[in-house]
C-alpha cells in the first residue's frame, strides 16, 4: 500500500484517548464501536475540531499536525455530514446549496437534485422540510465542497425508508470518488458500504481491517455484536414467477427470498441473524424451511454456559449459527464436520428500515 494513499494518525489526550492506526484512503472506512467509545471524538480530532490533541495525521503524505504544526480546519478541505442537517433556515434550498458550491465538485447542483430526489424543493425553505429530505440536501452540499475526504457521522439514524433507501447505493457509489469516513452504530450500514472499518473501544482504537473478519474474532470487542448475525452476498439474482420470489445464488449455492421483484440487480447483501440458523446432520426434506446451504464447521465457541456459536465456512464466505450445548452434545458435532444450515428468515440488506 502507497504512503500516500493512507491517512495515519497518532493522536492522544491525556487520561482519555490513545488512538493510533492507519487505514486506506481509498473506499468508505467504517467507523464502529458502542457508544461512548470515542468513534467521534477520534474523528473531531482527525479532522482538526479538537485541538486538545497531542500527536500527528497525515493524509495522503499531507501533513495535518505534528510538534509545533496544526493546520487548521478549513483548510483541511473535508466534508462533513452530521446527525442533524445544520442547514441555514432563511435560505431555501438552492441558497444553502450555493453557498457551498465549488467549481471542482464532482457534481452540479442539477446533478445532485436529480440524484438524490430534491429538484421539487429547490425553492422550499428548509425550516420547511421534512428531516429525510433536509439530510439528502446536507449531502448534497457536502460534496459540493469538493472535498478530498468526506465525514458522515451517523447520518441516516433518524431517517425515514424512502431517504434511506436513496441515500444508501448513492454514498456507496460516491465512496469510489472520494474517500469516506462513515460512523455507525449500523451493522448492516456498515457492512453494506465500508470496505474497510476502524474498531474503537474505551477510547482506542482495537482493531482496523475487513468488517466481515473482524467481527468474528472472539479477541475482540465485536463478539457480543458478531453473535447477532453476519451478512452475505447473494449474486445471479433471478425472478421465479412460478413462486412469486426471488431467487439467487451464495457461494454457488440456491437461495430464495421472499421480496418484491428486482430490476436490474445481479447482487444484493443479506443478513442472516444466527438465532435463524438450523443445523441438521442429513437433510430433512418435508420441512417448511425452503432454503439449506451445506457448509463446513470452522470454528466452536462457547458463548455462555448453555449456548454454542459456530462458524461455517460456504466457501468464499460465512455463516453464524447459534445452538445450544446440548444441540452440540447429541449432533457429536465438530470442527471439519460438513453439516445442512436451515435458514429461517434473512434481512434483505437494501431495504434496512
Amino acid at each position: 500500500m502507497m504512503l500516500n494513499n493512507l491517512l495515519k494518525f497518532n493522536l492522544k489526550k491525556e487520561g482519555l484517548f490513545d488512538f493510533s492506526g492507519q487505514v486506506s484512503t481509498k473506499g468508505i472506512c467504517g467507523i464502529f464501536g458502542d457508544s461512548g467509545a470515542g468513534k467521534t471524538s477520534l474523528v473531531r480530532a482527525l479532522i482538526g475540531l479538537d485541538n486538545d490533541f497531542s500527536g500527528s495525521v497525515i493524509f495522503n503524505s499531507e501533513v495535518w499536525q505534528k510538534e509545533n504544526l496544526f493546520v487548521k480546519t478549513e483548510q483541511r478541505c473535508i466534508g462533513m455530514v452530521f446527525q442533524e442537517p445544520r442547514l441555514f433556515p432563511h435560505l431555501d434550498t438552492l441558497g444553502n446549496l450555493k453557498l457551498a458550491e465549488n467549481k471542482h465538485s464532482l457534481y452540479s447542483i442539477a446533478e445532485l437534485a436529480s440524484e438524490l430526489d430534491f429538484e421539487d424543493l429547490l425553492d422550499k425553505k428548509t425550516i420547511a422540510l421534512s428531516g429525510g429530505q433536509k439530510q439528502r440536501i446536507a449531502i448534497a452540499r457536502a460534496i459540493l465542497t469538493a472535498p478530498q475526504l468526506l465525514i458522515m457521522d451517523e447520518p441516516l439514524s433518524s431517517l425515514d425508508k424512502h431517504s434511506r433507501a436513496l441515500l444508501l447505493p448513492f454514498i456507496k457509489q460516491l465512496g469510489q470518488k472520494v474517500p469516506i469516513l462513515y460512523i455507525t452504530h449500523s451493522m448492516q450500514e456498515l457492512f453494506y458500504l465500508a470496505s474497510n472499518m476502524l474498531l474503537i473501544n474505551n477510547g482506542t482504537v482495537e482493531a482496523v481491517g475487513d468488517p466481515q473478519k473482524l467481527f468474528i474474532d472472539s479477541s475482540l470487542s465485536l463478539a457480543k455484536h458478531a453473535h447477532s448475525g453476519l451478512l452475505l452476498s447473494v449474486n445471479e439474482l433471478s425472478w421465479d414467477d412460478t413462486h412469486t420470489m426471488m431467487q439467487g445464488v451464495v457461494d454457488g449455492q440456491q437461495i430464495y427470498l421472499a421480496m418484491d421483484k428486482l430490476l436490474g440487480e445481479q447482487t444484493i447483501q443479506i443478513k442472516i441473524e444466527s438465532k435463524d440458523v438450523i443445523i441438521a446432520t442429513a437433510e430433512f426434506p418435508h420441512s417448511s424451511l425452503q432454503n439449506c446451504l451445506t457448509c463446513t464447521i470452522e470454528h466452536i465457541e462457547a458463548i455462555s454456559d448453555c449456548h454454542i456459536l459456530l462458524t461455517l465456512n460456504l466457501g468464499k464466505q460465512q455463516l453464524l449459527a447459534k445452538i445450544t450445548l446440548k444441540s452440540l452434545q447429541q449432533l457429536q458435532l465438530e470442527i471439519g464436520q460438513t453439516v445442512f444450515s436451515y435458514i429461517k428468515a434473512v434481512s434483505i440488506i437494501g431495504e434496512i428500515s
